[in-house]
């Protein structure tokens, strides 16, 4: 059997830091069984070289934090292929990845005034630092899950992410806003679209469209032009958008012969 770890006596809890904690539980709508696994969770492994901190050497939240990234990703992956039902794997990932990075996880921690509940090194501004605030924000999550398992860390999680995967969603639906954003930042121009092909009946009409931009192209598929030209531009985006570097001119071969009007901007 694993060892199990000591109880962390009441003292070793500054008061602010208790209370603290407290109003994390109700921010959260969530309030432990086992105390000790929320203090585990809050506590930065800083506070293991504090001499007199009253907290034992081998406390701090790292296997927590290890336990919660993983929850975490499997909640969010599950909750985006849910709601996003008719999306590409790249769209997925990408709004995976936006749901889940650094910047994300200390937005979402700041918003819960996750530092303040924080135990690490006194006279130190750890617990304002982007890193500590996103690993203890998934330690809290692994600690809900082994404190009362799946359904209430997904409960949790999902309450917590509500309004950024919403914001994600929205964002997806105007892809080619943001790579006209890109373009003109990166590249000085505008993306070119035509309709390169116009297949089924005329009461089910599918468009692909092809899009060029900066030598890359890219050709999608949608049930409208308007629809055609936002999945290109979203995956012109999941190609190509994700680097700040110049774009190496391709060798793939041109596109097909526009139909229907050109291009367009």
């Amino acid at each position: 059997m694993g060892k199990t770890k000591p109880e962390l006596p009441d003292h070793s809890i500054p008061d602010h830091i208790s209370e603290a904690q407290k109003s994390l539980e109700d921010k959260i709508s969530y309030h432990f069984a086992d105390r000790n696994l929320l203090i585990e969770a809050m506590t930065h492994p800083s506070i293991n070289n504090s001499t007199n901190s009253g907290i034992a050497s081998d406390i701090n939240n790292q296997r927590l934090e290890f336990l919660g990234d993983r929850v975490i990703n499997l909640i969010i992956a599950d909750a985006i292929f849910t709601q996003v039902t008719d999306e590409r794997e790249g769209v997925l990932t990408r709004f995976y990845h936006d749901c889940v990075d650094n910047f994300t996880m200390t937005e979402l921690a700041r918003q819960l005034s996750l530092g303040q509940a924080l135990l690490v090194q006194p006279n130190t501004d750890l617990a304002n630092t982007d890193k500590v605030l996103a690993d203890a924000l998934e330690a809290l999550i692994g600690a809900i899950w082994r404190d009362a398992g799946y359904d209430e860390a997904k409960r949790v999680v999902l309450s917590i992410w509500d309004e950024k995967l919403a914001t994600r969603q929205q964002l997806e639906k105007d892809a080619k806003s943001r790579l006209q954003e890109y373009a003109l930042k990166h590249f000085s121009v505008l993306p070119e679209y035509s309709i390169v092909a116009r297949t089924g009946p005329a009461h089910a009409p599918e468009f692909t469209t092809a899009i060029m931009l900066n030598g890359q192209s890219i050709e999608a598929k949608g049930s409208s032009r308007q629809l055609a030209e936002q999945h290109a531009a979203a995956a012109w985006l999941d190609k190509h958008g994700h680097s700040d570097k110049p774009l190496a001119k391709p060798s793939a071969k041109p596109l097909a012969k526009p139909l229907l009007g050109g291009k367009s901007q």
